[in-house]
């Protein structure tokens, strides 16, 4: 009777000892499933993009309770250069690759998603009392070849190195896109800042052409952004327009650029989740729009002004 017992006892031993260790198993393998809704992640946001994500993120946060992103700021280059390693898992930039990221993609066939949540513009800015309004494309491509701006325009004497925030930023990047013309360096001269603020200031107090992003400069009413006249791919003249995000819409903007979501991997994990949500929730889209960006996938009506 008593190894009876025993053995009663074992084999409920036995039997719970394999519960917990199956149920040990499978919390082990639930916390391991890349879940697009739920776990932890952190995701890389450019700078000049940092605040209007992270003002748009408590919609995210209320929607997906399991769900815990956390968004830091980096530059455009040091962003990518984390989803390359092994670092992070996604990065929010407003830029395509550069040349030789791209080559690095495509020569080892690595397997990053590109999820395009928004479009901005590329601006050339001065200070509000300078009496420059208008340049035309061929000028600001001359200038990029190495003529002097103050030999293209005669309005105003201006100072010949433009102000960008870094050579690591979305902004050097889509001056190399729209102006290197196959080349990896520019023939102009540039002076560069850690902070956008401190290219604003400095465009501020002198006869300076700074380089920004619309969303940004827009928003500074001390700051006039340059209207641009250009010739379009059917070989029509687009006359100066204002600078608006309405003309992004339009499809009308020469420097437009692209707010991109990079996802490192293939598979719909947390950081797909999270892209996917900014990339087409209208509440997201409400928040981005209202900060100046033209959400990729929203629907606009627009009212052409009498």
């Amino acid at each position: 009777m008593k190894d009876t017992i025993s053995r009663y006892f074992f084999v409920c031993f036995a039997v719970i000892a394999t519960v917990c260790m199956s149920s040990c198993t499978e919390d082990k393998q639930q916390q391991n499933y890349k879940s697009p809704v739920a776990g932890k992640d952190t995701i890389y946001v450019e700078d000049v993009l940092y605040p209007y994500f992270l003002e748009a993120k408590p919609k995210y946060d209320s929607v997906f309770e399991n769900a815990e992103i956390t968004l830091i700021p980096v530059n455009a280059r040091r962003g990518m250069s984390l989803l390359f390693s092994d670092s992070a898992s996604c990065v929010i930039l407003a830029r395509d690759y550069l040349r030789d990221e791209d080559s690095i993609v495509k020569s080892m066939s690595l397997p990053f998603q590109k999820i395009e949540i928004a479009k901005d513009g590329l601006v050339f800015f001065v200070s509000k009392d300078i009496p420059l309004d208008t340049v035309n494309l061929s000028q600001l491509e001359a200038m990029f070849r190495g003529t002097s701006i103050n030999s293209i325009q005669k309005k105003v004497i201006l100072e010949e190195a433009l102000c960008i925030p870094s050579m690591q930023s979305s902004e050097y990047a889509g001056l190399l896109k729209y102006f290197s013309k196959g080349n990896s360096v520019l023939s102009v001269t540039f002076k560069s800042y850690e902070h956008r603020d401190s290219v604003k200031v400095h465009v501020r107090n002198s006869k300076s052409i700074g380089i920004g992003l619309m969303s940004d400069i827009l928003r500074d009413s001390t700051l006039k952004a340059i209207r641009i006249g250009y010739t379009d791919s059917t070989g029509k003249r687009v006359a100066p327009q204002i600078v608006h995000p309405g003309f992004i819409v339009q499809n009308m903007y020469p420097f437009i650029l692209p707010i991109f979501a990079y996802v490192k991997n293939e598979r719909k994990d947390l950081a797909w989740g999270f892209a996917t949500f900014m990339e087409k929730d209208p509440s997201i889209q409400k928040v981005l729009l209202n900060k100046g960006l033209i959400p990729s996938h929203a629907i606009y009506n627009l009212i052409q002004e009498e």
